[in-house]
C-alpha cells in the first residue's frame, strides 16, 4: 500500500496535502486516482477527517473555472461486462446521532446574466429484453413526528410566464398506456429556481416509453389520517399579474391500437357521512365587463370514418339503495344587477346525409308508486317596475322539398283496461283583469288568428267554414243554446228528431214542452158545435209561432181545427169544431202543437 500523510499539530491546524498537475501550453495535466484491476477491483475513497469536538472535515469535488465553459464533474459507477448489474451510485447525508441528519442538496449552476442550469434526473433507456429503471422520490418514515413533505413546484416569474408542470406516463405500442394515480399526502420539495426577468425553469416528471410492454406509471399520494383528516392534494397552475394564468390539464393517454386512457375525478367515499363532492368551477373574474371562466364538457370526436360516432356525455345522479337517488340540478348563473344566464339544450345540426339528434325528456318508470312529473314553467315577473311573464313556445320543424312538417302530439297517460281512468289534457289560459284565451293561428309567420276559445266564447268567425264531425253522436248542451246564421241555418238533408215533446189528457191543462199531443177530456162533442181549449205552457211568449194540427179524430162526428187565439206569455187557446151537422162525437179526439220562438 502507498500512504501519504501530512504532519500533525497539537496547537494549530494540521498539515495539508495538495496534488497539482503541471501547467501546459494547450492543456494542463490531469490527476487520476484509479483502483487496480483484480477479481474485486480496488476502490477509491475520499474521506474528510473526523472532528472530535466540532465539525468533521469536508470533501469537495469542484471543476475548474473556464473562459468558455466551466469544467464538468462526472461521477460514473463501474460497468459490468457480464450478466450482473452495473455499479450503483449512492449519495447519503451524514448521520446525526442527536440532531437532524445531514441534508443532500442538488443545485444547478446560477446564470447571473441569463438562464440558470437545468437538473435532469432520468434512468437510461432499457435494452432489448428489459424495462427502464424506475424513479423513486420519497421522504422517510417516522415513528413519532410528521413524515417529511414532498413539494413539487416551479419558481415564480416577475416578468414572464410561470413555469409549467408536466406529469406524463409513457405510451405503449402494444400494451396499455401507463397509469397516473394522484392520492392526497405529504411531499418533499422539488422546485426550479426563481427568475426576475425571464421564464422560471420547468419541472418535468415522467416515465420512459415502452415499445413492447406497459408504460411506467406515476403515483402521487399523501398520507391518510387515523384521527384527523387525510392529506390534501392541490394541483394549481401558476398565476400571472400581467398575462393569462397557467392552464391545468388532466388528460388520459392516447392509444393507436386500443381504447384511449380515461381521465377520472372522484369524490372520496365515506362509510359514515356524505361522500365527498367532485366540483368543476370556472375561474371568477373581478374585471369590469368581463365574463367569468366557462366550464365546457365535450365528448370526444369520432374521426375514423363513416361508422365512427362521437363520444357520449352522461350525467347520472348517485343511486340510493335505501332512499331517494341523487338529483341533477342545472342552474344558470345569477345576475345580481342584470339578467340571469340562459340555459340552452339543443342537438347540433345534422350533416348532409343524416338526421339531427332527438331530445328526450322523460321521467323513469315505477313498479309501485307514481312516476315522476315533468314541469315546464317560466318564472313570475315581479319588482316595482313590473314585467310580463315569460312565454313558452313549442314549435315543430317544417318540411322542405314537398315533405310533411313535423307533427305535434299531446297524449295523456292511459290506464290499464278496467283498472282506472285515463289522464286528462287541460288547456288553461292565465287569469288577470282580462282573462286570457286560447287562440288558433293559421301559421306562426303571418300570426293570423282564425279561432278563439275563452271562458265565454268559442269564436271561429275568421274562418270561412268550421266543421264539427263525429262518427257517432255529437252533442251540444247548455242552459240556453243559440244557433245564429246570417243567411240561415241549414239542417242539410238530415233527419231532424227528438224535439222537446210531451202528452196530456185534458181540455184545459198545462204542458211545458215545445211540442206535444193533447187528448181532450170531452168525449161527446155535439154536432155542429165548437170546443175551445187553453194550454198553459212556459215555452210560449207573445211572439211565439204556434202550429196546430189534428191528431186522431172522434168516433161519430168530424172534428177540425178552426182557430188559434190568445197567444201570450205562458199560454195559448185553440178552437176545434165538430163540423158534422147531424152526428155527435161519441169519443175524445187528439191534436198536436209545435211552438217556435
Amino acid at each position: 500500500a502507498v500512504s501519504i500523510t501530512a504532519g500533525e499539530s497539537d496547537t494549530a491546524t494540521g498539515g495539508g496535502i495538495t496534488l497539482t498537475t503541471g501547467v501546459g501550453a494547450t492543456q494542463a495535466g490531469a490527476i487520476g486516482l484509479t483502483g487496480a484491476a483484480s477479481a474485486i477491483g480496488g476502490g477509491v475513497t475520499l474521506t474528510g477527517g473526523a472532528g472530535t469536538t466540532t465539525a468533521g472535515g469536508s470533501v469537495t469535488l469542484a471543476a475548474g473555472t473556464g473562459q468558455t465553459t466551466g469544467g464538468t464533474v462526472d461521477v460514473t459507477a463501474g460497468t459490468s461486462t457480464t450478466t450482473n448489474a452495473g455499479g450503483a451510485i449512492t449519495l447519503t447525508g451524514g448521520v446525526g446521532s442527536a440532531l437532524a441528519g445531514g441534508e443532500v442538496t442538488i443545485n444547478s449552476g446560477a446564470g447571473t446574466a441569463t438562464s440558470s442550469g437545468a437538473i435532469t434526473i432520468a434512468t437510461k433507456n432499457a435494452g432489448t429484453n428489459g424495462v427502464s429503471g424506475k424513479l423513486v422520490f420519497s421522504s422517510g418514515t417516522t415513528s413519532s413526528g410528521n413524515s417529511g413533505a414532498l413539494l413539487i413546484g416551479t419558481g415564480a416569474a416577475t416578468g414572464g410566464a410561470g413555469g409549467k408542470i408536466d406529469i406524463g406516463v409513457g405510451s405503449a405500442a402494444l400494451g396499455a398506456g401507463g397509469v397516473v394515480t394522484v392520492t392526497a399526502g405529504s411531499s418533499r420539495v422539488f422546485s426550479s429556481g426563481t427568475t426576475s426577468s425571464g421564464n422560471s425553469g420547468a419541472l418535468l416528471v415522467g416515465t420512459g416509453a415502452a415499445t413492447q410492454g406497459t408504460g411506467g406509471k406515476i403515483d402521487i399520494g399523501v398520507g391518510s389520517g387515523s384521527l384527523g383528516a387525510g392529506g390534501v392534494v392541490t394541483v394549481t397552475a401558476g398565476s400571472s399579474s400581467n398575462a393569462a394564468g397557467g392552464d391545468a390539464t388532466f388528460k388520459g393517454g392516447a392509444s393507436s391500437a386500443g381504447t384511449g386512457g380515461k381521465a377520472e375525478i372522484f369524490g372520496g367515499a365515506s362509510s359514515s357521512a356524505a361522500g365527498g363532492e367532485a366540483t368543476l368551477t370556472g375561474g371568477a373574474s373581478s374585471a369590469n365587463s368581463v365574463a367569468g371562466g366557462a366550464v365546457t364538457v365535450t365528448g370526444g370526436a369520432g374521426t375514423g370514418g363513416t361508422a365512427s360516432q362521437g363520444g357520449a356525455i352522461s350525467l347520472t345522479g348517485g343511486a340510493g339503495t335505501a332512499a331517494t337517488g341523487g338529483s341533477i340540478t342545472i342552474n344558470s348563473g345569477a345576475g345580481t344587477a342584470s339578467s340571469s344566464g340562459a340555459i340552452t339544450i339543443a342537438t347540433k345540426n345534422a350533416g348532409s346525409a343524416g338526421a339531427s339528434g332527438k331530445l328526450v325528456f322523460s321521467s323513469g318508470t315505477t313498479s309501485t308508486g307514481n312516476s315522476g312529473s315533468i314541469l315546464l314553467s317560466t318564472g313570475t315577473a315581479g319588482g316595482s317596475s313590473g314585467g310580463n311573464g315569460g312565454a313558452i313556445t313549442i314549435s315543430v320543424g317544417g318540411g322542405t322539398n314537398g315533405n310533411t312538417g313535423g307533427h305535434l302530439t299531446l297524449s295523456a297517460g292511459g290506464a290499464a283496461t278496467g283498472a282506472g281512468t285515463g289522464g286528462n289534457i287541460y288547456l288553461t289560459p292565465g287569469n288577470g283583469q282580462t282573462a286570457g284565451g286560447i287562440y288558433f293561428r293559421d301559421d306562426v309567420a303571418s300570426n293570423t288568428q282564425y279561432g278563439t276559445i275563452s271562458a265565454t266564447t268559442f269564436d271561429f268567425t275568421a274562418s270561412s267554414s268550421v266543421s264539427i264531425v263525429s262518427s257517432g253522436t255529437a252533442a251540444l248542451s247548455g242552459t240556453v243554446l243559440t244557433l245564429t246564421g246570417s243567411t240561415g241555418i241549414s239542417m242539410g238533408a238530415s233527419h231532424v228528431y227528438n224535439f222537446e215533446s210531451g202528452t196530456g189528457t185534458y181540455d184545459d191543462g198545462t204542458l211545458n214542452k215545445m211540442a206535444g199531443t193533447i187528448t181532450t177530456n170531452t168525449a161527446n162533442l155535439a154536432a155542429d158545435t165548437p170546443l175551445t181549449v187553453t194550454l198553459t205552457n212556459s215555452r210560449v211568449s207573445a211572439t211565439s209561432q204556434v202550429f196546430i194540427t189534428m191528431g186522431a179524430g172522434c168516433t161519430g162526428g168530424t172534428v177540425q181545427f178552426v182557430q188559434l187565439s190568445n197567444v201570450g206569455a205562458g199560454s195559448f187557446s185553440a178552437v176545434f169544431k165538430n163540423i158534422d151537422t147531424a152526428n155527435a162525437c161519441t169519443s175524445a179526439f187528439s191534436w198536436h202543437y209545435l211552438v217556435i220562438n
